[in-house]
This record gives C-alpha cells, structure tokens and sequence, in this order.
C-alpha cells in the first residue's frame, strides 16, 4: 500500500472510530447486552443530540437503577450520521459488527440507506421519531410511535373533525421522494374530507428567507397551516409567519414541540399547535418524572422524550429473557396494547396504519404553545389513521 492510500487508509477508520461509540454505563463485558443507535448530529439539513443523549440516560438508568435486564447490563453502540445514505449504510454494517439485539432509531434522514442492511440481517431497528417513509414501511422497522406521519394525521384528524377546515396550506421540507408523497397523499385525504381548497409549498431547509414560501403556503388565508420541517428551521418559519401577520392556526410536528424553539421564536411562538407522540412536559405520570430527573431535563423536548423512551420499551420487552434478534422480533409481532414509555399502548401487528406496517402506535396528543406552557388541549390521545383509508 503506498503512503498516501495507508493515510487516507487510517483517516476513514479514524473517522469511523469517532461516529460510533458507546454510551449509558454500559459494562463492556461478554455478558452485556448490546444495543446499537442510529441518529443524526453535526448535519447541515440538522442535529438531534438530544435523542441520543435520552436513550444513553435511559440505559445508564436501567444499569444503575434497575439492575439491567435480569442482572445483565445494557451497554448502548452509538454511531453518529450526517444525514447522507453513505454516512447511514456505514453506521448500520459498523453497528452489525457490535452484535447487537437491536438497533435504535433515533433521527436520521438517511435511514432509507440503512434500513435494507437490518433486513437482511434480520435486526429489528426499533423508534419512537420515524421521519422518513422507509421508516414506516421497513420490514425490519417497529415504530413504537409514528413520528411525523402520526403528527400530521392527528393534526388533520383535529383540524377536520373539531375545527371543520375548508382551506389549508402545507408548508413542507423539500426533500426527494418520501416525504413529497406523504404531502401528495394528505391533499387527497384533505380534498376527500371536504377541503376545497388545498395549497402545497415546497422549501428548502435551509432557504435564506422563508416569508416567500409563507405567503405563498397562506394565499387565500387559509384556515390552517400545516408545516412539515426539521426543529432548526421551526422558528425562523414561526418568525416568518408574524412577520406576514398570518392568522391561520398553524401545527407544528413533534420535533419543533421545544423549549428552545419556542425560545428562538420569541413571540412568533404564542398559540402555535404541535403535536407530540409522549405525555406533556408537566404531565404528573412518573414515567414523565423518571426522563426529566434521569436525563436532566428542564425544558420540553419531544425528541428527547423519544430517545429515552424508545430505549426503555426495548428494556421492558428483553425482561424476559429475550437477547437475540429473532425473539426479539417475534416479541414485538406478538405485542399487542402493550404499555408504551410516555406514550399510547402500541400493537406490532403491522396493521395500525393502512400501507405504513412498522407503525405500531398512530397516537398523539395535541399542544399549543400559549403564555410560555405547552398546553394539552384535547386532554386525551388522537389518532388519525382512519384518514389513510381514504388514500387510493
């Protein structure tokens, strides 16, 4: 090997080493067992270290607290994308090297990369954030919350059934394929519902300004304005709004239902709607007391909410005894209303939501931001998977 290709040689293992590590007090032991994560940080289309950060306070939680599974400990592979299929197809074969029994799911919008090497590895990939379609359709994909197709459901569900809607305006992340249909099929449902007047407005994640794409999403003032975007482009676009002294109600997805957006909004933020697959920030269940204390958090943050939970629902299901892909995956099949962590029972029957088998929980609960709270204003959980049976 010459000198330079052994240098090239040794960067990509270095880079490699520095994407993927471990995490949540995890004994490296023979008699650990492992957990991979996928998520995405350091990305320029966005970071969600949060994710991360919970679902490693959760295992480190589970080992100290609650003496591991059986007596085993959890130890947590993390492998660190930025949102490109290469970076995703890397993390899974370097997490495949690990053993692990499963892999989790936190952000990564590369995931269509990654999730053909799980199958054919036979390893579920387990989330509670799904952003992508793949994520929702994999064979190898359990969502034990449905991440923004959820919110979007449960967000038209409301806007049809309670607010009876006739105009709506969808301001959308303009990425290739998925998410471009998952928009295309909401006209159709919304257009079925009795809307009449649809408006469809693509935009870039990271456009210099986004008031052009906000006028043109509320043309005709809507009723509603449905926004579909990464959390770091969430306040800009709240900002945006007020600038145009919009008037619609405006929903948000889970992943901008954060302190720090709402922070960055200011008071572009007030009476904005979210969604959010998990209890309310200052929800009494002690599920909800165990993330803030264990995870140290003192603000609202759907995705963090995510990370710990999806990894304390992977924890409940290896109680058992369960530790190989194969069990694992025939636990989840097998499930049904099972207590989901800070969220709705899930089923993985792969029949919750028409055309989308790796949901296995539609639910969400329905905030709006008002004098500085997230407020639960339905007081119960909402689903708006019926609303798919209306596509094709």
């Amino acid at each position: 090997m010459s000198g330079v290709k052994r240098l090239v040689a040794l960067v990509v293992v270095g880079m490699l080493a520095a994407a993927c590590s471990g995490g949540g007090g995890g004994d490296k032991g023979d008699n650990a067992i492992v957990l991979g994560m996928i998520n995405q940080e350091d990305a320029p289309i966005g970071s969600f270290p949060e994710a991360r950060e919970a679902a490693q306070a959760a295992v480190a939680h589970v080992n100290e607290d609650l003496g591991g599974v059986d007596g085993r400990p959890l130890r947590l592979e993390v492998c660190r994308t930025t949102g490109t299929p290469e970076s995703s197809a890397a993390c899974a074969n370097s997490l495949l090297e690990k053993r692990p029994v499963a892999v989790l799911g936190g952000v990564d919008l590369g995931a269509a990369a990654s999730l053909p090497v799980f199958e054919k590895a036979g390893v579920p990939y387990i989330g509670g954030a799904p952003a992508l379609g793949e994520e929702l359709t994999s064979s190898a994909a359990w969502m034990t919350a449905g991440g923004v197709v959820a919110d979007l459901l449960g967000q038209a569900d409301y806007a049809l059934g309670t607010l009876k809607v006739k105009k709506v305006g969808a301001l959308y992340v303009d990425l290739p394929g998925v998410l471009t249909t998952v928009i295309g099929a909401a006209e159709i449902v919304l257009r079925a519902k009795g809307v009449t007047d649809v408006k469809l407005v693509p935009a870039k994640a990271d456009a210099a300004d986004f008031a052009p794409s906000v006028k043109a999403a509320t043309a005709g003032n809507p009723d509603a304005v449905i926004v579909l975007f990464p959390a770091q482009s969430c306040a800009r676009i709240m900002s945006a709004a007020r600038s145009l002294n919009v008037r619609a109600r405006t929903f948000y997805p889970s992943a901008c239902a954060s302190q720090a957006v709402v922070d960055a909004a200011g008071p572009a933020a007030e009476n904005a709607y979210f969604a959010s697959a998990y209890l309310p920030f200052d929800d009494p269940s002690p599920e909800v007391a165990t993330w803030k204390a264990e995870a140290k958090v003192s603000k609202p943050s759907a995705l963090s909410q995510a990370g710990f939970s999806v990894a304390m629902n992977v924890y409940d299901l290896l109680k058992d005894g369960t530790d190989t892909p194969a069990e694992l995956n025939a636990k989840l099949r097998a499930t049904a209303n099972h207590p989901g962590y800070m969220a709705h029972p899930y089923t993985c029957d792969r029949k919750q939501v028409s055309l989308l088998p790796a949901v296995c929980n539609p639910h969400v609960r329905l905030l709006q931001y008002k004098g500085g709270k997230f407020v639960d204003i339905t007081g119960r959980w909402v689903s708006g998977a019926d609303l798919v049976k209306l596509f094709g």
